[in-house]
């Protein structure tokens, strides 16, 4: 007698091999996409600690507040780089123009920050304008501008919120020049205060429930509360 052995025929193979196919191309970019989410989110909340550390530092230096440490209000930003520049890892100083108290050409220009086209809010629209101010580059790769606002920490934030005054702020693309480049994904936002750093979307300011709410083109949705809520998850 003869026996007959099942097997899978050419076609069946290759009906099963394209819907494999299909399936790994839906789910592996999401998953890298949610690894690579998770790890801009961890690396925020290194670079937070790193800063916050710093910050203390540079606080006790100055008699234990910053009211007054820079003066010249927004061209006190280039003391508050080297102030912050002394206490981090850096691999590269960018000075800022002379209305923000430097000798350079501006963060973006020189390298230590994108140029005006290169980066986004959440809500996906551009930010066309390059940055003046002074700035860092990390040697974990992470850049940083500086802007003081209010020389002696009494800024109003009334408009967006909050229950504190500052005395500026900085902002941080934690993987560099790297995309996404956007508020909320990689780059995040703090107030400098007298003695300690609020991140944008704490204690009033900047609300994550309307500026931090992925895949919304709301016109206030650019990203700021995503730097206080991904911190606190």
């Amino acid at each position: 007698m003869l026996r007959r052995t099942s097997a899978f025929t050419l076609a069946e193979t290759l009906i099963v091999i394209a819907i494999i196919g299909i399936i790994a191309s839906i789910a592996i970019p999401t998953l890298f996409g949610t690894t690579s989410d998770a790890e801009l989110k961890a690396a925020w909340k290194k670079s937070y600690s790193d800063l916050s550390q710093a910050t203390m530092m540079i606080v006790a230096d100055n008699g234990g507040t910053l009211a007054g440490a820079f003066p010249g209000d927004t061209a006190g930003s280039e003391d508050l780089k080297n102030a912050y520049a002394s206490k981090l890892n850096i691999v590269k100083d960018c000075s800022g123009t002379s209305t923000y108290g430097g000798t350079g050409t501006g963060v973006s220009a020189e390298g230590c920050w994108h140029s005006g086209g290169d980066w986004y809010y959440l809500k996906g629209s551009v930010l066309s304008n390059s940055k003046t101010n002074p700035g860092l580059i990390l040697n974990n790769g992470s850049l940083i501008y500086f802007s003081m606002g209010k020389s002696y920490c009494n800024g109003d934030l009334s408009s967006n919120g909050g229950d504190f005054t500052n005395c500026g702020n900085f902002r941080i693309d934690v993987n560099g020049f790297k995309k996404p480049n956007t508020y909320g994904k990689d780059i995040f936002v703090v107030s400098i205060t007298s003695n300690a750093l609020i991140p944008y979307g704490a204690r009033g300011y900047f609300d994550p429930a309307t500026s931090c709410i992925e895949g919304s083109t709301a016109t206030t949705n650019y990203g700021y509360g995503c730097s206080a809520k991904y911190l606190y998850e």
